[in-house]
């Protein structure tokens, strides 16, 4: 992510579309992909699974790739993570107040822990919620993220 300061009087710049791309082998990914796309969006939002071969294409520099939750801008602004989480909820019309309340500091930390504890245990809540013909039932990605985000 690339930061900018503003002169004063002037606008700041406000992404036109954003690319999420998400880990399609994950059931609970996959779940919170297709929440996303039904929800009404203040920007073009284009969901993108990490591990094909366009994620690659347009997106191959990306050191997170395929390892975070990732959304890249127009502009080739990157988020990953609890980061990406919240410009997820930028991007759409009824939660976008809430990644403004989440990115204060006084809730950004609040917002970071709960990426990353719901990450660690992606496995889990993709059974809970279920969904029919998933790729990959045991999220086997969830075991590598629970090792790296050991406290």
């Amino acid at each position: 992510m690339s930061a900018t300061t503003l002169e004063p009087g002037a606008r700041p710049r406000v992404a036109a579309g954003l690319t999420v791309l998400y880990d399609e082998r994950c059931a609970f990914c996959l779940r919170c992909r297709d929440w996303l796309a039904t929800q009404p969006c203040l920007v073009e939002v284009d969901l993108l699974a990490s591990g094909s071969e366009e994620a690659h294409e347009r997106f191959g520099e990306v050191e997170w790739l395929g390892q975070e939750l990732v959304v890249v801008d127009d502009d080739g602004d990157v988020w990953s993570g609890p980061a990406a989480f919240l410009m997820c909820l930028w991007a759409t019309v009824r939660y976008r107040g809430w990644a403004y309340r989440f990115a204060q500091p006084g809730w950004s930390g609040h917002a970071e822990r709960f990426f990353i504890e719901v990450s660690k245990r992606r496995d889990r809540w993709g059974a809970w919620l279920g969904r029919e013909g998933d790729p990959d039932p045991d999220c086997s990605y969830c075991d590598d993220v629970r090792m790296r985000r050991a406290p």
